[in-house]
Parts: structure tokens; sequence; C-alpha cells
């Protein structure tokens, strides 16, 4: 449990929201060198491991993406069918993003995570998930960026890529970013 408040302090991570566990389950910033032309086949999508993503992440310097889910989640299925099946979307995260998967109700697997050894289970709360699907942003370094808790339809998951590889959260915040998109769109340019 220590560990868990350590960790979360090191990040010092806001409220997240989305799917209950099930009650009887209880138990220095870094710019990205990716160019955003390269040429990527989003069939070759596959997902990493959370160390492999953020062992990849150390050497391209690409932020990284990590998707917190449980076998038993509905909505981390739907997630996977609907939106990262998407080729637009696996495009933009292959170009811009290291990325991996937590299970969160893995509580064998280690991982070391800032000088700290902890479970899946325990690193996926201690990066802020208090409910399945939550997808977690981390720059280069490991560092916390941010994390969409819940299910985000297409349309609004590619916002929120965006919202990170284009580096806007450095300067705005997501609904400033997302009102800008809104008003470029509606050709308001407010």
């Amino acid at each position: 449990m220590k560990r868990l408040f350590l960790l979360a302090l090191v990040l010092f991570l806001p409220f997240a929201t989305g799917c209950a566990q099930p009650t009887s389950d209880a138990s220095s910033e870094q710019t990205p060198t990716v160019n955003a032309s390269t040429e990527v086949d989003p069939a070759d999508f596959e997902w990493a491991s959370f160390d492999e993503a953020t062992a990849a992440a150390k050497e391209s310097g690409k932020y990284v993406l990590v998707d917190i889910y449980a076998p038993w989640c509905g909505w981390c299925r739907k997630m996977q069918e609907e939106v990262y099946t998407n080729d637009e979307i696996r495009t933009y995260v292959m170009q811009h993003f290291e990325y991996g998967r937590l299970d969160i109700d893995d509580s064998e697997t280690r991982h070391d995570f800032k000088g700290y050894d902890l479970t899946s289970q325990e690193l996926g709360y201690g990066l802020g998930a208090e409910g399945t699907p939550t997808t977690v942003f981390l720059d280069s370094n490991g560092d916390y960026i941010t994390r969409r808790p819940a299910y985000a339809a297409l349309s609004t998951f590619r916002q929120v890529l965006h919202y990170i590889g284009t580096k806007a959260f450095q300067e705005q915040t997501f609904e400033e970013y997302a009102q800008a998109a809104e008003n470029q769109e509606l050709g308001t340019g407010k």
C-alpha cells in the first residue's frame, strides 16, 4: 500500500472515472522526434506490454499510450473493436506513440517503474485508473502527462490523440483545444 501511495505522489494524479471493478476482485520532458509523415501500415498494429512500450519510448522519444483494461470489461472490448481497429487511429498511434496494455486485474506480473517494484494491478491504480478502460499518456521518460478515463467514441478519441500528439496539452486545456477545433471546423476562427 505504501508503494502505491508513493507512486501516486510521484506522479501527482487527478481523479479518474470509468467502469467499476467487480466487488469480488477488490484486492525532464522530451519532445517526440518522430516525423508525423512516417509511413506505417495500420495492419502492423499490435499491442506491446507496458514494459516494452516504456523501454521503446526511451529510445524513440515518443510519448507512451497505455491502455489499462480488464478481461471482463465490456467497454474495453468495445474500445478495442470500435476504436483501435480504425486505420486512421492505428496510423496516428503508430506514428506518435509507443503503445502498450496493462491488465488491471493482473496481480502477478511485476514491473520496475521509476524505481518501484509493482504488479500490473498496483501500477494501473498508481497511474490513476479507477475503472476500465483508462488510457494513460506518459512522456518518453515515463512521466505522467494525463489520462482519459472510460470508453471514448472514435471522434472523441481522435481529438484526445491529436491533443497529446501535437503537444497542445503544453499550451491549453483539452476543453480549449476541443473548442478551437470545433470553431475551426465551423469556420468561425474564434
